[in-house]
């Protein structure tokens, strides 16, 4: 089919005279004069150029299928030419060459190379799978004397892997964060070797699309980099360039701009915006971060999450075959803790964890919903991958190292720190007193709730039933959760509208608006309306009061946030009205309810309960999702509003309230131990090749 090679070629026909050149002087050094070892050496000569001959028709291959597609331009879907593009415009291209899913074609047949040498043929089979592009390339060679050898190659074209590990918190906004918080390098904090101070490494917080920060007292410290994209305001909605005490209380730890150490000790400094072109490397501020990569002169900086489960269809839910996809490979295990199942028939009907389990171990997956309780004298001991084919309740004493992959919602119901050593009364961080490394990753196929994310404000939290039921309409006070969710799903929902609400109650265009966004939206529990806080409202003088939409800063302005169920300034969207259609809904009570939301709460209180006054809330790991994570503390609580992560959170949408302050220690061994690939970015993978 594809028999006659085009002029853009001419890099993988250079590439093939290069091997025959390689392959005529291997021949030429072969010769003898003995009549005997001449025979011999032709023969072995014959065979050189038919090898080197199936080597170039793999180089040409190679060429069509993916130097041509990183130099072709579409508009539909988008890809520039120079750039590589994601997964649906890789598949499309293969499309346009006839190269259809499941089908073997042909690419080049009795192409000749000059000297008695061809590229006798090329196929390619194509396989789509869940996340993967799949091409088994054989190429044949002959030589002069009719010698043939074939070359067989398989190729993955996938997303590349993604980068958002490196950050200490990473969201599309990020609001409540910045409030009495202190981020840092958790190698830093556990230190106790005077001989390494000044040798660890800066953290990075970033935000894809806004932050906001409360007001000048935000008393917050990085020992790093801020990076933002979009805007940065104050609760008003107005602009903020200036991120330093007098402009909204963020200062930074100052770092090394050769190196990007952390200087040692700490020296709280003023943040500056990084400004050049290029833009320098190991600033402590910078906004409007590129998005195109080439520009990241300070490092990677995503566009979006991927989901920890491929997501082949795009409806931002795991299907059976993408859960499959992950589970497949899951081939650790739970050996220790308590171990208790669920299955998804069946219901969980105490309001206390399990004191024992019926479950003695987890191998790989598991079929159902899952808690994990750990003690000191019998943590949970993990060991590799484990997909949990459900909800994921985690709370306590952490053994070993491991990642759980949870198709729904992760709910963490007290601390969940690792069983780690000591020494000399100092906390050996991350290896337990037996040397055996601890360290834990969870991903999560819906949400992550840290703590009480139920009781609504000036609501009693020791209450079981004193709950945001996630449906009302008469202006009853809502939680931190709600309220955090009807941004979020204003975010989503600007996605879909061609025009917005201007500060005079008009339309003015969206420069954002996307008709073919598929928005995915949060709600507390399964049937209930979506919620968006976006309605413009005035007061009696007739002066705007509520949010509006600003096109001079593409924001939204005036009001922070809602706090109750008040239809004047929310949109509710019912369930199954037509304004839903195509929209994912993403709930954040349990699958089926196979937990009670005053079942959860009432773990979560008899948490509170017994934890000593001031004692902080404290997460050891890595938090991550496509969707949002929610972590609370309050002030009216034991914990005084106190939290403590070493690890770090990375999600598309961030809901934090720590009213007595956050300590974030990033620990970078994490990184790399969740396997996500970002689909916006595809790169070609050889996996095999042998000669026959």
């Amino acid at each position: 089919m594809y028999n006659k090679i085009k002029n853009e070629h001419g890099s993988a026909i250079l590439v093939a005279m290069m091997l025959l050149l390689m392959m005529t002087v291997v021949s030429f050094s072969m010769f003898s004069v003995s009549s005997d070892d001449v025979s011999i050496s032709s023969n072995s000569n014959n065979m050189t150029k038919a090898f080197y001959s199936s080597e170039a028709g793999l180089a040409l291959a190679k060429s069509m299928l993916w130097s041509d597609y990183v130099e072709w331009g579409s508009t539909n879907p988008q890809k520039i030419a120079g750039q590589t593009g994601n997964r649906a415009t890789y598949q499309k291209y293969l499309d346009n060459l006839g190269l259809t899913d499941n089908t073997t074609s042909t690419l080049y047949s009795s192409f000749d190379l000059g000297g008695g040498q061809s590229v006798e043929k090329v196929s390619v089979t194509r396989t789509d799978v869940t996340g993967t592009t799949l091409l088994s390339v054989s190429s044949t060679g002959s030589a002069l004397d009719g010698s043939q050898n074939t070359i067989s190659a398989q190729l993955r074209v996938e997303g590349e892997a993604f980068k958002g590990f490196e950050f200490a918190i990473l969201a599309n906004n990020i609001n409540c964060i910045m409030c009495h918080a202190r981020i840092d390098n958790v190698d830093r904090v556990y230190n106790t070797d005077p001989t390494k101070e000044g040798t660890y490494d800066r953290v990075k917080v970033a935000s894809l699309e806004s932050m906001l920060i409360r007001d000048t007292k935000a008393d917050s410290y990085v020992a790093g980099t801020i990076y933002t994209r979009g805007n940065v305001t104050d609760k008003a909605g107005n602009l903020i360039t200036n991120l330093s005490p007098t402009g909204a209380g963020v200062e930074g730890y100052a770092i090394n701009a050769s190196d990007g150490k952390i200087q040692e000790p700490l020296t709280s400094v003023n943040l500056s915006v990084a400004t050049g072109s290029p833009l320098p490397q190991n600033g402590n501020l910078y906004l409007n971060y590129p998005t195109e990569q080439g520009n990241m002169t300070d490092g990677i900086l995503p566009t979006e999450f991927p989901p920890p489960f491929p997501d082949g269809n795009g409806n931002k839910i795991v299907d059976d075959a993408e859960f499959d996809e992950i589970a497949i490979g899951a081939n650790g295990g739970i050996s220790g803790g308590i171990i208790y199942g669920v299955q998804s028939n069946q219901t969980y009907n105490s309001g206390a964890l399990p004191s024992s389990g019926n479950e003695t171990s987890v191998n790989g997956t598991y079929s159902g919903n899952l808690i994990l309780v750990g003690t000191d004298a019998n943590p949970i001991d993990l060991s590799g991958d484990i997909a949990v084919d459900g909800d994921v309740v985690i709370q306590g004493k952490v053994i070993g190292t491991g990642q759980i992959y949870a198709r729904g919602n992760v709910y963490i119901t007290g601390d969940l720190t690792y069983a780690d050593g000591t020494n000399n009364g100092n906390r050996t961080f991350g290896t337990s007193a037996n040397g055996r490394q601890n360290a834990l990753s969870i991903a999560a196929g819906k949400n992550v709730m840290v703590g009480d994310y139920l009781t609504p404000k000036k609501g009693d939290h020791t209450n079981i039933s004193d709950n945001d039921p996630g449906n009302l309409s008469g202006g009853e006070m809502f939680s931190f959760t709600q309220s955090e969710m009807t941004l979020f799903n204003r975010s989503e929902w600007t996605k879909t509208q061609e025009f917005l609400p201007d500060a005079n109650g008009g339309l003015v265009p969206n420069g954002t608006y996307d008709p073919s966004y598929q928005p995915r939206y949060y709600v507390m529990n399964e049937g209930d309306p979506v919620y968006i806080f976006n309605k413009n409202y005035t007061d009696k003088k007739g002066k705007a009061k509520g949010t509006y939409w600003d096109p001079s800063s593409n924001s939204w302005q005036v009001k922070e946030h809602a706090s109750s169920y008040d239809l004047s300034v929310l949109t509710k969207l019912n369930a199954g009205t037509p304004a839903l259609s195509g929209a994912s809904i993403s709930t954040l009570s349990t699958t089926s309810n196979w937990i009670s939301p005053q079942n959860l709460k009432s773990m979560w209180v008899a948490n509170d309960a017994a934890r000593p006054s001031g004692q902080e809330f404290k997460i050891d790991g890595q938090i991550y999702t496509s969707n949002s994570i929610f972590a609370l503390t309050r002030k009216a609580s034991n914990t005084l509003g106190k939290m403590t992560i070493n690890g770090s959170i990375v999600a598309a949408d961030v809901g934090v309230l720590v009213g007595g302050g956050l300590n974030l220690h990033y620990d970078q061994r994490l990184k790399t131990f969740l396997n996500i690939k970002d689909d916006s970015k595809v790169l070609l993978v050889q996996t095999s090749w042998y000669s026959e």
